[in-house]
């Protein structure tokens, strides 16, 4: 008996696969004419010329010694010019269509009234097309000038407040800030100067704090564009101190109280927590315990709540134990 070991036909698998990796060639090099023609036609198109125009925000530099812009009238520009495809993804590739930058200092100014004024583009068209590498003939704007409010500074000193977001570690709590300094000079127009009465600082976040801190921080300015802060920064220094926990026996004092009262107890402890620089700094004098009274039958209650009426600022956390006694009437 004779067997056939033959699995398949090696000469046909052989001409599949040679088929096979033809057809995969000629496919890469139909990509590759594409890609080719492709960027051929786009280096064509690049150095054909086309006329454009942009919108491009007005920003003003070298503003007069003295003078504030507070307003403007024309915030944006449209540009027209022409160019070719290179010239224009450059300029869109480097953000120079954004905005248009005017010195101040190297334009004629025209004054329209008391604070309008106004600078004539056709005065910008020669440094415009420069910076936007085109010729200055080929460049218009499609307004004739550009307005805008200048104020005569004026200056004004304010207090400042420190904005605080502060957590600290068990036993320590704020002592106290200053801030160094603690006035600054704002410049601005008198309108707006008139409205002030003080400054904040920016926020400051700080965490697990057991020791005293010195932070750099900015001045918020509610009108960035119409305001100059001087100086714009200023330092916060962060006094950080630990407490402690103390009571003191506090009498009960009912001497006001008509009808006559008697409490019972007649002292009451006050528990409170102290910074630990200022524990030998708090008395029993300092204190003013009495029963609440206020709008009460004294003839029809048994029990009167405790309050502290007077107590040293500089405690907190403030605990009175008991916070009711009973009392009788006297007469």
């Amino acid at each position: 008996m004779i067997k056939n070991n033959t699995t398949g036909m090696p000469g046909k698998n052989n001409k599949n696969e040679s088929n096979n990796g033809v057809r995969k060639r000629d496919h890469l090099i139909f990509l590759v004419c594409l890609l080719l023609a492709a960027g051929f036609w786009f280096l064509i198109k690049l150095s054909d010329d086309y006329s454009v125009s942009y919108r491009m925000k007005i920003k003003y530099t070298h503003v007069p010694e003295g003078k504030l812009i507070t307003t403007l009238h024309d915030s944006t520009i449209t540009v027209r010019f022409k160019s070719n495809g290179y010239t224009l993804a450059d300029l869109m590739l480097h953000g120079k269509l954004d905005s248009l930058d005017i010195n101040l200092s190297e334009s004629s100014i025209r004054k329209v009234n008391r604070t309008v004024y106004s600078v004539n583009t056709a005065n910008l068209r020669e440094s415009t097309a420069q910076i936007l590498g085109v010729n200055d003939r080929d460049l218009e704007f499609a307004k004739p000038e550009l307005r805008f409010s200048m104020e005569n500074l004026h200056r004004k000193r304010l207090k400042l407040s420190a904005r605080l977001d502060l957590s600290f570690k068990s036993q320590f709590s704020l002592f106290g800030y200053k801030i160094v300094p603690a006035f600054i000079t704002v410049y601005g127009s008198q309108q707006i100067l008139d409205t002030l009465k003080t400054l904040n600082t920016a926020t400051i976040h700080l965490e697990n704090l057991e020791s005293d801190r010195k932070v750099p921080v900015d001045i918020q300015n509610p009108y960035p564009r119409m305001l100059r802060l001087f100086p714009p920064k200023v330092i916060v220094d962060i006094d950080v101190e630990k407490y402690t926990e103390r009571q003191l026996q506090v009498p009960i004092d009912v001497s006001g109280i008509r009808p006559e009262i008697r409490s019972f107890p007649t002292t009451a402890t006050v528990n409170f927590n102290v910074f630990i620089r200022d524990y030998e700094k708090i008395h029993v004098s300092q204190f003013k315990l009495v029963p609440n009274v206020r709008n009460i039958n004294l003839r029809k209650v048994k029990t009167l709540r405790l309050e502290l009426t007077s107590f040293p600022k500089k405690i907190s956390n403030i605990r009175i134990v008991p916070p009711e006694v009973e009392f009788i009437i006297v007469n």
